[in-house]
């Protein structure tokens, strides 16, 4: 048995954030980086506030700073609606979705969110009115990523998984069904929660028993349980009361609180590692990605050197020439640029010759294991290296979650690729992080930092293949 939740992070009091008579409150995590983003809002008199987290809050202190975003009144979301948020898709970190559905009349409204507004309104702008024909009292809905979204019903345990169509202004936003299912014993006493990275908790709160299945989403049709895999299994009696009330905020984070008391706790979610041929799969692909990109920069740099020696340039010279000074500083190495272009080349050679041949030596690692590596869950990345001996991908290594911690929840297909590029010039050399590609600090390298810089190789090498130059920190959905 595997408790999710087994490291508290931070134990606080909320003197505001509770219940009073007449005043019910409700809390929609809106994920974010650092700490993250919470929407509180009163049912009776549509009061909200946004909340922003603190990146690394201390063990009792508030986790959310002290003066809300924006806060104001709803002008119709009263008591009778439910707000889902619905996230964004890759590629649109700023923005995001909120659906507010009235449940006595199916009225659904989706809204758009920006995590820039300071004053008023956090969901001013109307994006789709519309009418449910069967989603209405009594459901729940519980975004899944990926514009999927799970419709509960406690009452009877029956599951139905709908696709969200974005594009639609004036129709049902869920016109899809995915899959069917009833769900035998979940009822109303249970509590679902998504966790980001395809996993659904499950807590009973009257056994107290809690279960982590994996989605599956390739299944589809009626009849069909998508949770297929059990990941973990525990009993939260003793540890965590009924009617306490638990949200995913990202970034393996999970709130647990109390609305009488306004008491909260966050949890270090103790994500499991996806299963084995599902990660050797994606990690292949990601090889293979790096390898292109490799040597694509090989061949650029080559011809760049022929080219310094016999006066004639390749059509791609003024752009090499361009992101070796970006992202090497080769021009102004002091031992002459041809210095600069041999360690940058060798370099490649052997990240190259580890991608084609050396691949045994990446391997998956569990959440504690990588822990233990590191020193400390402050230090937990989605990967790591220890040089000419391996390189351990964590379980936060998984493809890009659009809800969370831009650090954490997963990554896209091309930041998987530079990691294996960055964490490939570690393993081969002592090469250590001077600056990475998203930090001020990356500008002002001096050429010599610059041909040892994990960083460095991943960005060059993207930038020469597609002539575009990514920063993918900055664009964890790339």
């Amino acid at each position: 048995m595997v408790d999710p939740l087994q490291i508290l992070l931070n134990e606080h009091t909320w003197s505001t954030i509770r219940n009073t008579p007449g005043s019910t409150h409700h809390l929609i995590s809106l994920g974010g980086s650092g700490g993250g983003e919470l929407l509180d809002w009163v049912a009776e008199t549509g009061h909200y506030s946004v909340w922003v987290g603190e990146p690394a809050p201390g063990a009792t202190a508030d986790p959310y700073r002290p003066a809300a975003r924006t806060e104001g009144n709803f002008a119709t979301i009263r008591a009778g609606h439910t707000l889902t948020h619905l996230a964004d898709t890759p590629g649109n970190w700023s923005e995001g979705n909120v659906m507010d559905l009235e449940l006595a009349t199916k009225n659904v409204r989706i809204y758009r969110y920006h995590r820039g507004i300071t004053s008023g309104d956090p969901i001013p702008t109307k994006v789709n009115s519309a009418r449910f024909f069967s989603i209405g009292q009594g459901h729940t809905l519980i975004y899944l990523d990926h514009d999927r979204v799970l419709d509960w019903e406690p009452a009877t345990g029956r599951a139905r998984i709908w696709n969200y169509d974005r594009a639609r202004t004036t129709t049902d936003p869920l016109p899809t069904k995915v899959t069917e299912t009833v769900w035998d014993g979940v009822l109303s006493n249970y509590q679902v929660l998504y966790l980001g990275g395809d996993l659904l908790l499950f807590w009973n709160q009257t056994s107290g028993r809690v279960t982590v299945w994996r989605y599956d989403r390739s299944l589809s049709g009626d009849n069909t349980d998508p949770f297929t895999v059990l990941e973990m299994e525990d009993s939260w009696a003793g540890e965590i009361a009924a009617g306490r009330i638990i949200h995913y905020l990202g970034g393996d984070r999970v709130l647990d609180w109390d609305p009488a008391t306004g008491h909260e706790r966050i949890w270090d979610f103790d994500r499991p590692m996806m299963a084995a041929p599902a990660f050797q799969a994606m990690l292949n692909r990601d090889i293979a990605t790096a390898r292109t990109w490799v040597v694509s920069a090989q061949a650029a740099i080559a011809a760049y050197q022929l080219g310094l020696v016999s006066g004639v340039h390749d059509v791609q010279w003024l752009a090499t020439d361009a992101a070796l000074l970006t992202h090497f500083h080769a021009q102004n190495h002091a031992g002459g640029i041809q210095a600069a272009l041999s360690a940058i080349l060798t370099t490649y050679n052997l990240v190259l010759a580890r991608l084609t041949t050396g691949t045994s030596s990446f391997s998956q690692v569990s959440k504690q294991q990588a822990v233990t590596h590191l020193g400390s869950r402050a230090k937990y990345t989605r990967g790591y290296t220890f040089r000419d001996v391996a390189t351990h991908l964590t379980p936060s290594y998984r493809p890009f979650d659009t809800i969370g911690n831009s650090g954490l929840d997963g990554a896209g297909d091309k930041l998987r690729a530079a990691i294996i590029i960055h964490e490939t010039v570690h393993f081969v050399g002592n090469n250590p992080d001077s600056a990475t590609e998203w930090e001020p600090g990356y500008a002002t390298l001096t050429a010599e930092q610059a041909v040892t810089n994990p960083s460095s190789y991943a960005a060059f090498a993207h930038h020469i293949l597609t002539n575009h130059d990514l920063r993918f920190g900055n664009e964890p959905w790339n």
